[in-house]
């Protein structure tokens, strides 16, 4: 038996509310009734909790006692990375939250332990988050100069950050949706994942599949 869901949509361009919609409908098509979209646009630099649409969804799901939320993309929920990890926090302590691409928690057939794991996740994140507002790397002493002020444009990443970006890439997560996750360059990437060639995959000359298409 299908359960109720709603879906909640934050685009970026043109067209994406469409092709987000047609994706979002063929994921639910064997698992979820889909009885509400709601939607926000260009609205990637509010944070979630203060736009119209995420509101209303919130409002709709209390309202209705619907337990499932559907989002296109872990990624596309917050441009910063930090405002994206709290809300779904948030969201996981009432609700089961599912993804329709780059869907890396698992468990979908069994709520209580995709919470679980999801709420590990955001505890993993939490304490590199910890660790990078607690400790910052020493310049090296050649690009020292005196008067301590360092030589040369800083890291991009720190070490925690690093270790962050590697384990959303082992997941699944395209380059240029770590790109928009950390605020980096695809050359910075590049240059992370230097070390680490079994991560790399074909990103270079790769597309995202058309829309309407859903990977098996």
């Amino acid at each position: 038996m299908k359960k109720d869901a709603v879906a909640y949509l934050n685009t970026r361009k043109k067209g994406d509310y469409a092709a987000q919609k047609n994706q979002v409908e063929n994921y639910c098509k064997y698992r979820f009734q889909l009885i509400e979209i709601f939607h926000d646009h260009r609205a990637n630099a509010t944070p979630p909790e203060r736009r119209k649409g995420f509101a209303a969804m919130l409002e709709y799901c209390a309202a209705n006692d619907c337990p499932d939320i559907i989002i296109h993309d872990l990624a596309d929920l917050a441009r910063d990375m930090d405002a994206g990890l709290a809300t779904l926090k948030a969201l996981n302590e009432r609700y089961t939250v599912y993804c329709v691409n780059n869907d890396f928690f698992g468990f979908r057939d069994d709520p209580a332990l995709r919470r679980e794991a999801i709420g590990n996740f955001v505890l993993y994140m939490d304490q590199y988050r910890e660790s990078t507002q607690k400790a910052r790397l020493p310049a090296p002493k050649q690009t020292k100069k005196e008067g301590g002020l360092s030589i040369g444009r800083p890291r991009a990443l720190n070490e925690g950050q690093v270790e962050a970006l590697l384990t959303v890439r082992q997941a699944g997560t395209s380059i240029s949706k770590i790109c928009r996750m950390f605020g980096v360059s695809r050359s910075t990437v590049s240059k992370i994942l230097a070390d680490h060639p079994e991560l790399k995959g074909e990103w270079k000359g790769a597309r995202e599949e058309p829309a309407g298409e859903v990977a098996e």
